[in-house]
């Protein structure tokens, strides 16, 4: 096995376990395993990424799915950059980093590589975290075209590397960070849903307490059934009264035995009797 010439940054440490972070928390926010998704090709296969290229040619009438036969050593290199993916050890993070930067740089096809590259990356992720499959990584890298394009412009093939996986792996930070963001938030309105009173929940007091109550309690009462630990100040604003005109109804409905107040004023909640 001949391996891509590359070195570990520190700077690549540190987005490694930034995102490996990131995927924990997704995992704890999402309710069940994913499954493994059933992927188009095999991202360890070099026949289907042949087969693959297809889907990213465009207009081409010869040449669709065979490598690049300008390039006498592409099909040699291609052959080891599989080799290599297939058994080296590293970090599945860097390693799909590393092999997206070695189809640009070998270019085996006449057309399609870079989005091949991305797609390939992607399929290689999501085989090793299933809950990565979708992720836009091509969106997010078509949105920083010029500074993708900027680095692979770099001389010096070793500085070149190092920069390219550092921006990859930044853009999978960013991707995840967004995606833990908006679970986040989808589980905090779900949340607050479940805790609001339902907008066809039937709030109606029973048969005969409108006799009672004056339509200001009446009010009062089913703000009380909805949330027992409303405030004064709240009630006066729904109800658009004074709040000493709320004292005044609490109190009577007191009398009348309809509420109760359990507990403290201030932390306590209201008992409602009907």
């Amino acid at each position: 096995m001949i391996a891509p010439t590359y070195h570990i940054s520190s700077e690549m440490l540190c987005l490694v376990s930034a995102i490996s972070e990131q995927i924990g928390i997704l995992k704890s926010l999402t309710c069940r395993e994913p499954k493994t998704p059933e992927l188009s090709y095999n991202p360890f296969s070099e026949d289907d990424l042949q087969r693959a290229q297809e889907k990213f040619a465009t207009g081409l009438s010869q040449g669709v799915g065979r490598y690049n036969t300008a390039d006498q050593h592409a099909r040699l290199h291609m052959a080891m950059l599989f080799d290599w993916l297939i058994n080296s050890q590293e970090h599945p993070l860097v390693k799909s980093c590393i092999f997206h930067y070695e189809l640009i740089a070998i270019h085996p096809f006449s057309e399609g590589n870079e989005r091949l590259a991305l797609y390939w990356q992607s399929l290689l992720l999501a085989q090793w975290q299933p809950l990565l499959a979708g992720l836009p990584l091509e969106t997010v890298v078509i949105e920083r075209q010029q500074e993708y394009r900027r680095i692979l412009a770099y001389h010096g093939e070793m500085a070149k590397i190092t920069h390219f996986v550092e921006f990859i792996l930044q853009c999978l930070l960013d991707i995840t960070l967004q995606e833990v963001k908006n679970k986040t938030e989808n589980k905090a309105r779900e949340r607050s849903r479940e805790k609001a009173p339902s907008s066809t929940a039937d709030n109606s007091l029973p048969e005969g307490a409108e006799a009672l109550l004056t339509k200001s309690e009446q009010r009062i009462v089913k703000l009380l059934v909805a949330d027992p630990h409303i405030t004064i100040g709240i009630l006066a604003h729904r109800l658009q009264l004074s709040e000493a005109g709320i004292n005044k109804a609490l109190a009577n409905l007191r009398k009348k035995k309809v509420i109760e107040r359990i507990g403290a004023n201030k932390n306590g909640s209201w008992k409602v009797n009907l």
